[in-house]
């Protein structure tokens, strides 16, 4: 039978973490250890004992997990039984239940989700209404107290205005002032956040627990990946569905919480066996991925932390290459090192671009590598650029399906109206909020269609009025069966959207690209429209939505789930890094106050948090791994001394080699360097 074929293959801690099936399970799985392996043959297993799939959830925090791990259960199940285990994000899974329940709440079922982009478009509102202007308090700054507070990660630290600003917007100006009018906004707008999913989520089990006890039913064993990254609100939620039976498996690795700053709780890790009594606890320590001088130092720097659970990394693999260890003279120096050094691996080892990343503590510092690149004509792609989802033309036309899909949404309307221009500005738009705010209307749609009664002028009256008759009739288009995508183009061009396109752009290859944008977000409506009906049941009145459509666009485009392919050289920060693996490796700008961040050190600041983001740059290195610092550094406009990173110290004597202790190089050394320059040359001269 495959699936003990299967766990004949695991070795013996995989195996018991897999076979432990009763009862509160801790896999600490360490960095290249195979815990989705794991985690899709227990979900196998359990369906092998009898256990009926659709009382098993998975639970994860990014959908290419999720539909890995769905792929993988697939494949070892074959077919086998009726029914699917729920394989799912955290959001995914929050969504689901509230697109059941969300009544309960107060929400009409057609709500919406909202993006941090239409979140901070809120706030600025908000904002501008209670007297606090964006010169004092950014709406992108407030935005993440809020959502800071929201997830149960109360500080009592204020977040200051710039000098000169106005009082300091603190915890108790969120809870008893703006967290309750954004709040309440939001139902009345009958539109959520990310957050909201969770939240609400969990105060329908608080509020309603008969819903609780019908999900307990249902789910009778739930499994956890990356539990270290959960944060309070979604422990709450999983201790909540867990109940008596207790039957939960989490997956994680303390060793690699490195989201505190957004609300991930390290405790729910190491607090679990307090949480729950009597848990087993299975350590998965051999690595699959590295080499031994790779696992050497990983070990050697992570031991340093005092709040982390014991586990050591080890593999069969051999030692392989020592990491490598450069100081360079300065940040340009240091950057043109790391370009050549993967010119000359790439044409020795016969490796592809793709095979290298370059990882370094944030954003900011990537300027010097994108320029070492290019001067070296090196392919390569910044991870964490800019999203499909985020361009103008795509937020513009996402607002028009978004009042159609849910016409109470009235800052989604406000955005349609406004692109293109058609004459309703600011004074108009105004004009007929307050009319609406006098009469208790909350729908701005029907306001529109009253515009002569609001005291418009006649002309920009008639334009608001066929605006809300045309969004009206698109509600109905969107019904009909099979026309989603078709109703989608005729919109774009009754509103000559590609016109706008081209008087907002004036370059012409821009906004040929940007028109290509919108071909492409059409099809993709026709690709999930055709898709859907494939999948769906239309004989149980199933069909596919729009509403459906927007929440799969939202998930999608979640910050913490862009996926983006990489061409060429991976440039990226060590956040971005996490669940990479290349196999050659170079960690840059390894300097004191960029890490350790310099903000590390202040009171209330989880310095081993930096350590563990060593840790994993580190063990994303598979065969070979370069550390690189300098001896000064621009800062603005400045040439700075620079301190190497305290982390260096703590590395293994045996697993180390700097660059400048190596041997000369032997003939046959130089003479490959020869000829990788020549093989440069030609790539340059073909390229």
């Amino acid at each position: 039978m495959k699936i003990n074929t299967e766990l004949d293959r695991l070795n013996p801690a995989q195996k018991e973490a897999v076979t432990s099936t009763e009862g509160p399970l801790l896999v600490l799985a360490g960095a290249g250890s195979g815990k989705t392996r794991v985690i899709t043959m227990r979900v196998a297993y359990l369906v092998h004992l009898g256990v009926p799939p659709s009382s098993i959830l998975a639970v994860t925090f990014t959908n290419k997990a999720a539909q890995e791990m769905k792929e993988r259960v697939h494949s070892l199940l074959g077919g086998r039984g009726t029914g699917h285990p729920v394989i799912s994000t955290f959001h995914s899974l929050c969504l689901n239940i509230l697109k059941r329940e969300i009544e309960a709440l107060g929400y009409r079922r057609d709500f919406t989700i909202y993006d941090t982009g239409e979140q901070v478009s809120l706030l600025r509102h908000l904002l501008s209404d209670i007297r606090v202007f964006e010169k004092s308090f950014k709406p992108e700054d407030v935005l993440e107290k809020i959502s800071r507070f929201k997830n149960g990660f109360n500080e009592d630290k204020k977040t200051k205005a710039p000098k000169g600003g106005q009082d300091d917007f603190d915890v108790e100006a969120l809870s008893e002032g703006l967290l309750p009018r954004y709040q309440e906004t939001m139902r009345s707008l009958n539109v959520v956040d990310f957050d909201d999913l969770l939240l609400l989520t969990l105060r329908l089990f608080r509020e309603h627990p008969e819903a609780l006890e019908r999900y307990r039913r249902r789910f009778q064993y739930v499994m956890v990946d990356e539990y270290q990254d959960t944060n309070k609100v979604q422990y709450d939620i999983l201790k909540l569905l867990a109940g008596e039976r207790k039957n939960i498996c989490v997956v994680g690795d303390d060793d690699q919480s490195i989201y505190g700053w957004r609300g991930a709780s390290l405790n729910n890790i190491l607090d679990f066996e307090r949480h729950f009594p009597g848990v087993k606890i299975v350590r998965l320590e051999h690595n699959y991925r590295s080499f031994g001088n790779i696992l050497k130092a990983a070990n050697s720097v992570i031991k340093n932390n005092s709040r982390r659970m014991e586990k050591s990394l080890r593999t069969d693999r051999g030692d392989g290459p020592k990491v490598r260890l450069y100081r360079a003279e300065n940040g340009g120096e240091e950057a043109q090192w790391i370009a050549g050094q993967i010119a000359q691996l790439k044409f020795e080892k016969k490796l592809a671009y793709e095979d290298f990343a370059v990882i370094y503590r944030a954003n900011t510092l990537s300027k010097p590598f994108e320029e070492a690149m290019r001067t070296q004509r090196i392919p390569y792609t910044v991870v964490g650029g800019t999203s499909y989802f985020d361009r103008k033309e795509i937020r513009d036309l996402a607002a028009y399906l978004k009042v159609i899909a849910n016409n109470s949404d009235n800052l989604s309307l406000l955005r349609a109206a406004s692109a293109p221009k058609r004459g309703l500005g600011s004074a108009t738009t105004g004009r007929l909020a307050e009319f609406a705010k006098d009469r208790s209307m909350e729908n701005l749609l029907e306001t529109f269609k009253r515009a002569e009664e609001a005291g418009v002028p006649p002309k920009q009256a008639e334009t608001a009025r066929s605006f809300a008759l045309m969004i009206e009739k698109y509600s109905d288009l969107f019904k009909e069966r099979g026309g989603m995508g078709a109703a989608f183009g005729a919109l774009v061009r009754e509103i000559r959207f590609n016109d706008y396109i081209g008087e907002l752009y004036k370059s012409q290859e821009m906004a040929f690209r940007r028109m290509e944008n919108v071909e492409n977000f059409i099809q993709s409506l026709n690709d999930y429209e055709q898709r859907a009906l494939l999948e769906k049941n239309p004989e149980a009145g199933e069909t596919p939505t729009l509403q459906d459509f927007l929440e799969d666009l939202a998930l999608d485009s979640a910050p913490a789930e862009k996926e983006e392919k990489p061409f060429g050289v991976v440039l990226t920060t060590f956040h971005s890094a996490k669940g990479l693996e290349f196999p050659v490796v170079f960690i840059a700008c390894l300097e004191e106050d960029i890490l350790p961040h310099r903000k590390s050190a202040l009171p209330g600041e989880d310095f081993e948090e930096e350590r563990r983001l060593f840790y994993v740059g580190i063990t994303r290195a598979m065969k070979e791994l370069y550390l690189t610092c300098s001896r000064y550094r621009t800062k603005y406009g400045k040439l700075t001394p620079l301190t190497p990173s305290r982390f260096l110290e703590e590395l293994p004597g045996d697993a180390i080699r700097r660059i400048e202790d190596e041997e000369p190089e032997t003939p046959e050394q130089q003479d490959a360097k020869v000829k990788a320059f020549f093989a440069r040359m030609r790539e340059m001269l073909n390229g």
